[in-house]
């Protein structure tokens, strides 16, 4: 006798799965191809000055090189310093421009148009244009602090260099904080902020019981997108600064491309670059599960 069910029938794949399988054959392909090849590559002696080297293993040598290396804990502490500044600097920023876009006021247009130019440009040429607004001759910053009687500042020396591409940063990423945060404002119900008002709350209260509790996703989700590009930054940091002066602003990026290029040395070059996807997952880990548990939260 049965009990009455049906045996179940073996998986078949259906339509979607054989549409979505080339293109994650590619994904295959371009992504893990090349990391199982640098994972093979980081246990060996590999040096582009070295006929051969390619195939002398050396096990675990360069990852003990890597972590028992202070200028790499070193570019680690810049590269935490200069990404974690500019995103809190961002968020605020973003999430203070999108709220004055979610008013009515005459050239709103034109300010949304006008605030979204810095994200379309490259990083190359915001790392040029910046380095020529920080020359300290003939800066167009130093120029004004003169015009005004005040002394002109050496932004990309050792005291400010940090500092000035934290700058150059949040001018540049400042619009993509508040265009998400800007689309999840207008998502808010009205009618939930109709009836608070209805109630008698001011709109101090709006913004921290309402709003700000709904933009939260929206904010995390900004936040640790920004957090992980941030922490791979490289085009404009070399370009305006070159990691100096000295090691000021030596990123994980820049150390990496400096043990590549300048010391030719591939083998250890993956394991630096391996071991900073390991950072880069432990810093972006917390913001990802507390988006998904925020997000899970809300829908029961």
């Amino acid at each position: 006798m049965t009990d009455g069910t049906k045996p179940r029938s073996p998986w078949r794949p259906s339509a979607a799965f054989w549409f979505m399988a080339p293109a994650g054959a590619v994904l295959i392909a371009v992504y893990l191809g090349p990391l199982a090849y640098a994972f093979h590559a980081s246990f060996t002696a590999w040096s582009l000055v070295v006929p051969g080297s390619d195939k002398i293993y050396i096990g675990l040598e360069n990852y003990q090189d890597v972590l028992g290396s202070r200028e790499y804990w070193r570019a680690v502490v810049v590269t935490l310093s200069y990404a974690l500044t500019a995103v809190a600097v961002e968020l605020v920023l973003g999430t203070a421009f999108a709220l004055l876009l979610n008013l009515e006021f005459f050239g709103r247009t034109l300010f949304r148009s006008l605030m979204v130019i810095p994200m379309v440009l490259t990083p190359a040429v915001i790392g040029i244009f910046f380095k020529l607004l920080y020359e300290q001759e003939s800066g167009v910053f130093n120029y004004f602090l003169t015009a005004l009687g005040l002394p002109r500042f050496a932004w990309l020396g050792v005291d400010l260099s940090l500092f000035s591409i934290i700058i150059m940063d949040v001018w540049q990423t400042t619009p993509f904080f508040m265009l998400i945060i800007f689309a999840g404002l207008q998502s808010i119900d009205e009618n939930v902020i109709s009836a608070a008002r209805v109630d008698g709350a001011t709109g101090w209260q709006l913004l921290r019981y309402i709003t700000l509790p709904f933009l939260a996703p929206y904010m995390l989700i900004a936040a640790a997108f920004r957090t992980i590009a941030a922490m791979g930054d490289f085009d404009k940091i070399f370009l305006t600064t070159s990691g100096g002066p000295g090691d000021i602003t030596t990123t994980m990026s820049i150390f990496a491309f400096k043990t590549g290029f300048n010391a030719f040395d591939i083998g250890r070059t993956t394991a630096i670059a391996l071991v900073f996807v390991v950072i880069v997952l432990c810093v972006s880990a917390p913001l990802l599960w507390f988006l998904f548990k925020t997000t899970t939260a809300e829908r029961h």
